[in-house]
């Protein structure tokens, strides 16, 4: 599995850097002007985004608790962090930015503490990932846990000593991990049922499906995430069999605000949950390494996704 946000491959980098050189050396170059500066700050730091004021749909419950649910518990599994601390600063990071997301969205009011509630669902959701991609980084190899089960021999005066898996020390690597394993999850629980819910999502298909049976599948995993709430409109478009390729396009989504945020601030993961699922599937489905890039707008989200060769 891959993903890239970047929209820059590496060959298209030197072919890039190739064709600068030697137009540099045709053109007589110019003073660089307060403009040029600007216009350079604005592509490389683009503007934090604007709030999202239009309405957007009530989250069910159970969806809504499965996918925040399914990143944290992914947390736990990569065991770089504490769980006593990841939640000390999940809540320290969402207390001191609470009031100023509140003041944005005025008039509108998100209901605090309620992840069904879009808005703060937005923000809930942003938090987490936030958090997670600021602890990403630095993770720990061995560290001490908190615990409540007093009877387990591991957990002795309600703290346990935790070691990393060796095959996974590199922090570099759990980026893509905790994606392919919170999408696991995400699709684990719409496909099986999540806390005595039936989502009905479709189940994997064979490797041997037909690429139009692969897309079909997909829009009805978006259907499903539009009927609990996720966005909108969620539709596939733009199908290309030849190139193996397709689009996703998300109207209203409920981490629109979340997920470009955490673009824009260079986050090692993001909150984009259909993405997750969608690869999660197609893994399920014997289509490992699918590629996507992600761009959002002031209305919603769009993927272009192309499955290995």
């Amino acid at each position: 599995m891959a993903f890239d946000f970047q929209r820059t491959s590496r060959r298209g980098a030197l072919l890039g850097t190739a064709l600068g050189a030697l137009v540099s050396l045709a053109l007589p170059t110019r003073p660089a002007t307060g403009a040029d500066l600007s216009d350079y700050i604005y592509r490389a730091f683009p503007p934090p985004p604007e709030p999202v004021m239009f309405p957007r749909n009530k989250l069910t419950q159970p969806f809504a608790v499965l996918l925040m649910r399914s990143a944290y518990d992914t947390v736990d599994d990569l065991d770089f962090i504490a769980m006593n601390d990841f939640q000390k600063n999940f809540w320290r990071l969402r207390a001191s930015e609470q009031e100023a997301y509140n003041l944005q969205y005025e008039p509108l009011k998100p209901k605090i503490g309620d992840i069904s509630d879009s808005l703060y669902f937005d923000f809930i959701s942003y938090s987490q990932f936030s958090t997670i991609a600021r602890e990403m980084p630095k993770g720990l190899q061995v560290f001490r846990e908190y615990c409540e089960e007093e009877e387990n021999k591991t957990c002795q005066d309600r703290f346990r000593v935790v070691r990393r898996d060796a095959a996974i020390a590199d922090n570099n690597v759990l980026p893509a991990l905790f994606f392919a394993k919170t999408g696991d999850r995400i699709y684990t629980g719409l496909k099986d049922g999540f806390r005595n819910t039936q989502f009905g999502a479709p189940p994997p298909l064979p490797a041997s499906a037909s690429f139009a049976q692969v897309t079909d599948s997909i829009q009805a995993l978006l259907d499903v995430c539009v009927k609990n709430g996720y966005a909108l409109k969620a539709e596939v478009s733009d199908v290309d069999e030849a190139a193996q390729s397709f689009k996703v396009k998300l109207l209203g989504p409920v981490n629109l605000w979340g997920l470009t945020s955490l673009n824009y601030r260079r986050a090692v993961v993001t909150n984009c949950y259909d993405a997750m699922l969608i690869d999660a599937f197609l893994r399920a489905s014997g289509r490992p390494g699918a590629r996507y890039e992600l761009s959002t707008n002031s209305s919603g989200i769009e993927e272009t996704w192309v499955l290995a060769a």
